[in-house]
């Protein structure tokens, strides 16, 4: 329980400021306004995406559901009898210096949510913090300014952060402000210096040199340019000797200590959801303006429902790092619905969260909101049709009609029909499931007839499967995990399908799927007949090669196409295999196909094609003696289920990877996201909520490449919705994209990169037109792979101290690998890369005459 007072704003949500009177109620619309005490200002676009820290502002931003929204949004009116879905958000941003304006800036957005008199998103922005929504207003990322600070000729420092770019300026201009992870552009009247962190990574480094070359260009973009000079972490001593002099001016070079990079996030928390309740007075309330704020009871943690949300009551959902939530039921009255925003911001409070905090009613959720939420029905008439489409006709596309179509193909989630070419190994244990005379075979085993379609539980298979596309062959690789397989198995088939991806020149598209959570097309590739039987092949085959089934089983059949067909063998005194309304029984030569009655002509010829065979159909109500024989002491398994609701889907999400130290990474929403989002350099995560996508750029560092899975599963285990660990996941890489793939993103184009410049090439170009001077000695500019600018740097003094005073992660072997380039050139008169070549017993000779052995 979570008590608090609040102060009441007197019915002041009731005044509607004059600034709002042309707000546009039923049109699409972007507005910024500056709030003052006296007013609400309206700002020019020209200001827009420029906030100071002193001071507060409005967002106010107005456009249809999955259509980008900003400063560019066209203008039209909303006309939701058509089925137009709008989307209104509110933004009460504040700087961090900005004192009561916070409040204010608060205040007046319910005052405009009230004028507006429809359903909208209230959202408390913190500086610095700022939500992805907000972000995604701004193409070019937003700037966060001192207010006041000198514009008279001094130096200014900013950082920049993100993949939309958000520039901070930073005081005083100092080292303490300098990070190993960071960009930073250092601004004076005659040189922008450009310094990057030796942990920063490539996305901010080229967002980095477009701005600082934007600041020497100057707002009228004369041609008169001022110089740019790039400095390295640690080697600020090979600049030019000017640049140098001047640097040293402004951050004095021999009192630089920089900061490490930033900790690791905090660990994952899963999502806990609040239901507020406002308390009766039983006294009276001798201060009139105070009243008794909610209640907060702990309902649950995640997995959170929409059946945990009722119609009357207003609940507080917090999301850890995603900000903190109330949620306004349709039938929720008086002071609970009204101190909704009061009850969150006063958890946000007693958990010390400092990022945002937002209110949503019933009905109207935005994405970010409903995906705390597991098995959300997204309320878009348009995209069900979609949605309706792709169930539909699908069956009836090929490769070349989905690629033309990628919308279809992402919604169905079908690259083609299923018709390539395949092959199916088994992954065996050599020496432990199989013959001696077959250990030579190595650790995989091919089975004989994979159309077969017949897998085991205790057992790991890699499917690789090659179909035409308009762009040439394209092959993919699954890696399927049985449900009951040994964690051994499990680690030593990720390594074969790993050694398969590399011998295939990295280009396949690899998939990890786990037993019934299989993607539609890994199901439609087999044809609507994949049989998933209890125990391993060896049972009934000692190669484990051919396909021998069970020759009395009973199979549990769901699924109403051939994409969502799954056959899982059921035993034991309890069915718990899973949905369905249609059985086949085998016995012998025998086959029965049983359909429930409330089974539909779908499931029914779904279960005929799984028997493949001829077979005898029997109706709920009709079975003949001959059946119940057969099937014996297992009639208590024939409890058919409900035939599933038609999914509704989620919108997919899309992801910006930030790779830190070996095993951290964070994860940045970008909202409202396009193909310009990614780039060669970075890593992405498209959340389809039913599978996990890693998209790899051609220059995103090697680790990523190598690491592809354990970013997903990192993102999963981040997610505060608690999500199942299981989640297929498919990594593509750049210029690799199937169209289930390029179907989440509208108008995608193949040659979208092909002239894109690296940040090599971006310094180079700069160089051409004597803008950028860098250092006497050659910097990698690219994810460096150079060892000794790996390494966490300290002042030359702390490593010469004693052991027990030096920090935990230093050696004592190669304490050397620790100090800058800079500090190294000093100490020891030659670079590192010259110092590694010596013979070992000089190079201790050299550590001991310094003091670093």
């Amino acid at each position: 329980m979570i008590d608090e007072f609040q102060e009441e704003d007197g019915g002041s949500t009731r005044v509607v400021d004059a600034a709002f009177r042309t707000v546009p109620r039923d049109h699409t619309t972007f507005l910024v306004w500056k709030v003052t005490e006296a007013s609400t200002e309206l700002l020019p676009r020209t200001h827009y995406g420029t906030f100071y820290d002193a001071e507060a502002y409005l967002v106010y931003s107005a456009s249809l559901l999955c259509h980008p929204a900003g400063p560019d949004v066209i203008r039209r009116e909303i006309k939701e009898s058509n089925g137009d879905y709008a989307e209104r958000h509110i933004h009460a941003w504040a700087g961090e210096r900005c004192g009561n304006l916070a409040a204010l800036a608060l205040r007046r957005g319910t005052q405009l949510a009230t004028y507006l008199g429809m359903p909208v998103v209230i959202h408390r922005e913190a500086s610095t913090k700022e939500t992805p929504r907000l972000l995604s207003y701004f193409r070019d990322g937003i700037r966060i300014l001192r207010s006041g600070s000198n514009l008279n000729g001094a130096a200014r420092l900013y950082r920049v952060r993100g993949r939309r770019p958000l520039l901070v300026q930073l005081e005083p201009v100092s080292w303490s402000q300098l990070a190993a992870d960071g960009v930073f552009v250092l601004d004076t009247s005659s040189l922008l210096v450009l310094w990057l962190g030796r942990a920063a990574n490539l996305v901010e480094k080229i967002f980095g040199a477009k701005i600082a070359y934007r600041m020497a260009r100057g707002a009228d973009k004369s041609t008169s340019v001022r110089r740019i000079a790039i400095a390295h972490d640690g080697y600020e001593q090979t600049l030019p000797s000017n640049d140098r002099a001047l640097l040293d001016t402004l951050l004095e070079l021999r009192a630089r200590s920089v900061r490490p990079a930033s900790p690791p996030p905090d660990p994952p928390r899963t999502a806990r959801l609040y239901k507020a309740t406002q308390p009766h007075r039983v006294t009276p309330v001798t201060v009139p303006s105070l009243r008794p704020a909610a209640r907060l009871e702990e309902v649950k943690r995640a997995p959170l429902f929409r059946e945990d949300l009722t119609d009357d009551g207003v609940y507080i959902v917090d999301s850890g790092s995603r900000g903190v939530w109330a949620w306004i039921g349709p039938q929720a009255t008086g002071p609970g619905k009204r101190g909704a925003l009061a009850a969150a911001r006063g958890l946000a409070r007693a958990k010390r969260h400092t990022g945002a905090v937002c209110v949503t009613t019933a009905g109207r959720e935005p994405l970010e909101f409903a995906s705390l939420f597991r098995n959300w029905r997204w309320c878009d008439a348009r995209r069900d049709i979609r949605v309706r489409a792709a169930r539909s006709a699908t069956t009836k596309l090929d490769a070349v009609n989905l690629a033309t179509n990628a919308w279809l193909a992402a919604e169905a989630q079908l690259p083609d029909d299923g018709s390539g070419s395949l092959r199916v190994w088994r992954v065996r244990r050599c020496g432990v499931d199989e013959d001696a005379e077959k250990e030579a075979d190595g650790a995989l085993a091919e089975v004989e007839r994979p159309q077969a379609a017949a897998f085991y539980d205790r057992d790991c298979y890699i499917v690789l499967y090659t179909y035409h596309s308009p762009n040439g062959d394209q092959t993919m690789i699954y890696y399927w995990m049985g449900g009951s397989a040994p964690n051994d198995l499990r680690n030593l088939g990720a390594k074969e399908a790993k050694d398969l991806y590399i011998k295939l020149g990295r280009l396949p598209v690899q998939a990890w799927v786990y037993q019934g959570k299989e993607p539609a097309h890994f199901l439609q590739i087999f044809k609507g007949r994949m049989i998933t039987y209890v125990g391993s092949a060896t049972d009934y085959d000692p190669s484990g090669r051919r396909v021998i089934p069970p020759s009395r089983v009973l199979i549990l059949v769901s699924g109403q196409y051939a994409r969502e067909a799954r056959g899982t063998e059921v035993r034991g005194a309890v069915r718990g295999a899973g949905r369905g309304a249609c059985c086949v029984l085998r016995d012998g030569a025998r086959v029965w196909v049983w359909c429930a009655a409330s089974a539909t002509g779908d499931e029914r010829e779904v279960a005929k094609n799984m028997a493949a065979v001829e077979h005898t159909l029997v109706m709920q109500g009709k079975e003949k003696s001959d059946f119940w024989a057969a099937l014996g002491d297992r009639r208590h398994l024939l409890v058919p289920s409900a035939v599933k609701e038609i999914e509704r889907p989620l919108p997919p999400r899309l992801f910006y990877v930030s790779i830190g130290a070996p095993g951290q990474y964070s994860f940045e929403e970008i909202v409202s996201f396009s193909q310009y989002d990614l780039m060669p350099e970075m890593v992405g995560i498209v959340d389809g909520h039913c599978a996990l996508f890693v998209w790899l750029g051609a220059h995103c560092c090697p680790r990523a490449k190598d690491d592809a899975r354990s970013i997903a599963l990192a993102y999963l285990a981040h997610d505060p919705a608690a999500r199942d660990m299981e989640t297929p996941i498919i990594t593509v890489n750049q210029g690799r994209e199937p169209p289930h793939f390029t179907g989440f993103f509208p108008h995608w184009k193949q040659s979208m990169w092909k002239g894109h410049k690296t940040f090599s090439a971006i310094v180079s170009a700069l160089e051409g037109k004597a803008i950028v001077q860098r250092g006497n000695i050659s910097i990698p500019n690219g994810n460096s792979t150079n060892r000794f600018d790996q390494y966490e740097k300290y002042p030359l003094g702390l490593l010469r101290g004693p052991k027990e005073h030096q920090p935990p992660d230093v050696d004592p072997l190669v304490k050397e690998l620790y100090l800058t380039h800079d500090d190294f050139v000093a100490t020891f008169g030659m670079p590192y890369s010259e110092f590694r070549t010596l013979p070992g017993w000089k190079q201790k000779d050299l550590k001991k005459a310094v003091g670093l052995f």
